[in-house]
């Protein structure tokens, strides 16, 4: 073609978008393209492509009404069918047995009531025994058994009765303990027979304890009351040789404060103690004596934003009879804070308490107490720091460190001249010292889906007395790690390991360390069924012959294999 051929034609898209929506309008949208293709060259014949010109025209939208009707089709709905399921009765009831070494014998059982929305009651017996024993050398220092028949002995009768009393819960509970710890402790002498079981003294104990509490589980915003508890007890030592009767109470009351609560709790006990082989210069019995304390600890909780926050007072008032002490008023602080969340959460604080659990406390945390042992109610304020959180979904993490400020800590001391005579039955003596004990601690768990759960501990200790003088019996560090494995839910191991530090002690010819040794355990449970297992224990994994006090050997692998019954 010789003449410029020009040609205008319409590139129509016929329907971009056509849908009826719920509204009942239908929208069609047309675009339009005006496009010319320049003049054919005349050698080929062909229009030059890069010469072609497109132009968008105006876009046309048309918009008409379109009715939706629509379409209900009814299904019919099967009626409701009401039954009553059989839930399995899980064992309320539960029976163990079981025996090893040394005539290890660890019987006990437990009784309770099935499901019950308005009362659960309960009532648990206990009993274990051992026999004492640990290998010596003679004066020629040929070995054999010292204590080889000293009986060690704990039983106990508890039940407890709660039920829900109006928009809280009333518990009662009701125990009696018989404990006999044994006086093994005296030096192997020339006049000491080889087999020294008659002449092993032991300390026979006695505990009656009852208690009431009542605990709001159902708060209001304007409520003030919400929980109180009354406990007493009447302790028995070495036939009547002391005897103690305390009483202990505490009341949790919070003031709604605008958006806050004002925390006003009080705690108070009372403990009234008799030594009749405590005497004073006359010979008369020194006493009774009557020991109390209380505590009242006003505070405020609240948070800023994602800083959680407790700050208040304790004032700590002990004395005896008539006899006030200076009063101790540490303050209350905590603070958290969540650097990270679920990863690095921030916390310290100072925090005090006063320790007036009785004589019946000291004797059950030192089985080995004299019966002319002093007593003291026990203050402290406890400043402390740390982090905690998670580094993965399976492993997590807690460090920390923590300063102890004792006013007259519990010292359990023990010299040479009292335990080398024959005359003496291995008894500890206690002193009330300042003390201040600065503790750094850090603790790694893991746990898998495989049924592993492993966790990691460490506590290192240094004791410092404010008068200068040596703290005794207080070990230097403590490290150590359990391992938790569930075999296909049949078999469940447990093990513990831990280190203990070297403590000082009294010597022959001055302050002594005592060596520090492992202390191991491991126990195995096979579950047969719901109702039936098989246990095996055992103690003192390795042999540790190191003194754990001055005279009191820990003493040989203990192993017990036992069957647990639930019914």
């Amino acid at each position: 073609m010789k003449r410029i051929l020009v040609s205008i034609f319409t590139l129509t898209t016929a329907l971009i978008w056509a849908q009826p929506v719920m509204n009942g309008l239908e929208i069609s949208v047309t675009e339009k393209y005006n496009a010319q293709v320049a003049e054919g060259i005349k050698i080929t014949g062909q229009p030059n492509v890069m010469d072609t010109t497109v132009e968008k025209l105006p876009v046309a939208i048309s918009v008409r009404n379109r009715t939706w009707v629509p379409e209900p089709r009814l299904e019919v709905i099967p009626p409701l069918k009401i039954s009553r399921a059989r839930l399995e009765r899980l064992p309320a009831n539960t029976v163990h047995m079981s025996l090893g070494n040394y005539a290890t014998a660890d019987v006990g059982f437990a009784l309770g009531n099935a499901r019950s929305d308005l009362h659960r009651w309960g009532v648990q017996g206990q009993h274990f025994s051992t026999q004492g024993g640990f290998k010596a050398n003679d004066m020629a220092g040929q070995p054999f058994n010292v204590y080889n028949r000293t009986t060690w002995m704990e039983n106990g009768l508890s039940g407890q009765y709660a039920r829900i009393v109006g928009r809280g819960r009333l518990s009662t509970e009701a125990s009696a303990d018989w404990n006999r710890y044994a006086f093994y402790g005296t030096p192997l002498t020339a006049n000491n027979a080889a087999d020294t079981a008659s002449a092993a003294p032991g300390r026979w104990t006695q505990d009656y304890q009852v208690g009431l509490s009542y605990l709001q589980s159902r708060m209001r915003r304007k409520q003030i009351f919400h929980g109180a508890e009354l406990t007493g007890h009447h302790w028995i030592d070495q036939g009547g040789r002391q005897t103690e009767s305390g009483l202990a109470a505490g009341v949790d009351w919070r003031l709604p404060v605008q958006d806050v609560f004002l925390e006003l709790p009080i705690h108070g006990s009372w403990n009234h103690l008799m030594q009749t082989a405590n005497r004073d210069s006359l010979g008369l019995p020194v006493g009774p004596l009557d020991y109390w304390s209380a505590q009242f600890s006003p505070a405020v909780s609240d948070s800023v934003g994602s800083i959680y926050f407790r700050v208040g007072l304790n004032a700590i008032f002990t004395g005896q009879g008539s006899t006030w002490d200076k009063p101790y008023l540490p303050p209350v602080v905590h603070l958290e804070f969540p650097l990270v969340k679920h990863v690095l959460n921030l916390y310290a604080g100072l925090e005090g308490s006063a320790d007036n659990g009785g004589m019946r406390a000291r004797v059950e945390a030192m089985p080995f107490l004299s019966e002319t042992a002093q007593y003291e109610a026990v203050r402290q304020a406890s400043l402390y720091a740390g982090a905690s959180g998670r580094l993965t979904s399976t492993i997590g993490y807690r460090f920390g460190i923590r300063q102890r400020s004792f006013a007259n800590y519990a010292m359990y001391t023990r010299n040479f001249e009292g335990w080398q005579t024959s005359a003496d039955s291995g008894r500890f003596g206690v002193e009330y010292v300042g003390v201040k004990m600065l503790e750094p601690s850090g603790e790694l768990s893991f746990q898998n889906g495989l049924g592993w759960e492993v966790r990691a501990f460490a506590t290192l200790r240094t004791a410092t007395r404010l008068d200068g003088g040596t703290v005794y019996h207080v070990p230097s560090s403590e490290i150590g790690g359990q391992a938790f494995f569930n075999l296909k839910d049949k078999i469940r191991f447990e093990s513990t390991i831990i280190y203990r530090g070297s403590p000082m002690a009294q010597g022959q010819t001055g302050d002594e360390t005592l060596p520090a040794f492992l202390d191991g355990r491991l126990s195995a449970v096979y579950t047969y069924n719901k109702q039936l297992n098989a246990t095996f224990k055992v103690d003192n994994l390795f042999h540790s012959r190191t003194t754990w006090w001055t005279g009191y050997p820990v003493q040989g692998i203990r192993a017990n294999l036992g069957l647990v019954y639930k019914f």
